[in-house]
């Protein structure tokens, strides 16, 4: 009976792995979040998002704060102030549509587009791991990313499971070489997140990459001529391609046209304390703290943030060499932009750095690392949705 179950399943495991992730991941997310919220003190005088739905407002708090605020009246730019701005529009338009369907409520709006956007990221990411390795690996790479310790941030309401799913999603359909397809998903990731942006030249590097593009052979004149015959007939892909800005281009031409800021979602970043010197000069004054701070709240996560970018970064060579240059870059790119100014949030923002978690999947075919990460993940996730639900900053 097993057996026959499996021979079933097969063809579908694309879809099988991710609701089983999903089950598994978001059943252990609700309810160690429910015990938190329900068994510890939370500080008086926080927001409540919903107040008739307890559990809608565990998974709103913090930036949930700004998406409800744009999709309920819109934008507002106040110079040298913490300004709604700095959010990026496709999530909070969702969240107003979606609400249309929920009575007005834009908690609900936004878990919902959240949970969604889990799953179609899931499923999307089997099938783009896949590609680059193998099922057993796409397997893995699927519960890693779902068991992440920051992963209940995919079912709050955050753009993460939103912006991973259409990154993702893109890049698969660039793999396919489908660029229509890939260009538009890359499009809505560019108005998703500032970083968003970033899905433009790594499509544009997998395009090149099939024309005959090799980083390693450009020194050869052949690689060139061939680049260039292949590139003359197929031009048009690389226009298509080049509607992915686009998606952010719009926000800065409505920025521009309602405050005269076109670049005001940068401009508000300093109200948030960031100020950019530099990631080695982060890192430093970061590992400072660390070792100088008191053991409380605020050096726990300060810890995992750090320990998550020098990780991160260590991971990049390994993703050159297994996967290339476009996945490396893509992913040092969005690790220093944020560090350059802070370390706060980095546990967050490595959530959609996915070629990260094809390297852990790859390297999860040892059996002892495999249960390392996933028992680790696993114990990190309850103490970070703990702390999460109770109001405590984890990024």
């Amino acid at each position: 009976m097993i057996a026959r179950i499996r021979t079933f399943l097969t063809p579908y495991r694309w879809l099988a792995v991710p609701i089983l992730a999903f089950i598994l991941s978001r059943g252990l997310i609700f309810s160690v979040g429910f015990l938190g919220d329900t068994m510890l003190p939370t500080e008086e005088g926080h927001w409540v998002a919903d107040p008739e739905s307890p559990f809608l407002s565990m998974w709103a708090k913090w930036d949930s704060q700004y998406y409800v605020d744009i999709a309920k009246n819109g934008y507002w730019f106040k110079p040298e102030q913490q300004s709604n701005v700095a959010f990026f529009p496709l999530y909070p338009m969702l969240m107003r549509i979606v609400s249309n369907f929920t009575d007005g409520n834009l908690i609900l709006a936004g878990f919902i587009i959240s949970n969604l956007a889990l799953f179609g990221t899931l499923a999307y990411f089997y099938l783009l791991a896949e590609v680059e390795l193998d099922k057993p690996a796409a397997q893995r790479a699927v519960f890693y990313l779902a068991l992440f310790p920051t992963a209940f941030f995919f079912n709050s309401v955050y753009t993460e499971s939103l912006f991973l799913f259409l990154t993702i999603s893109a890049m698969y359909y660039a793999r396919k070489h489908n660029w229509v397809v890939a260009a538009g998903l890359g499009l809505l990731a560019a108005s998703t997140r500032n970083i968003g942006i970033l899905i433009w030249p790594l499509i544009f590097w997998e395009w090149l990459r099939v024309q005959g593009w090799q980083i390693g052979n450009i020194f050869k004149k052949e690689m060139w001529l061939n680049l260039w015959k292949n590139a003359r007939v197929n031009w048009m892909e690389a226009v298509i391609i080049c509607v992915v800005p686009f998606g952010m281009l719009i926000f800065i031409l409505f920025l521009q046209q309602n405050f005269g800021r076109p670049l005001a979602f940068i401009e508000t970043q300093a109200a948030w304390g960031r100020e950019n010197v530099g990631t080695i000069a982060i890192v430093k004054r970061s590992l400072s703290q660390l070792i100088d701070g008191e053991l409380n709240r605020g050096w726990f996560t300060g810890f995992w943030n750090t320990f998550s970018l020098l990780a991160f970064l260590a991971f990049v060579p390994f993703i050159w060499i297994r996967f290339g240059e476009g996945y490396a870059i893509y992913v040092l790119i969005q690790l220093i932009v944020p560090s350059s100014s802070a370390t706060g949030s980095i546990i967050r923002y490595v959530l959609t750095m996915f070629p990260a978690f094809l390297l852990l999947a790859d390297w999860g075919k040892h059996h002892w690392l495999d249960r390392t990460l996933t028992l680790a993940f696993t114990v990190l996730l309850g103490v970070f949705v703990t702390i999460f639900v109770n109001w405590v900053f984890v990024a």
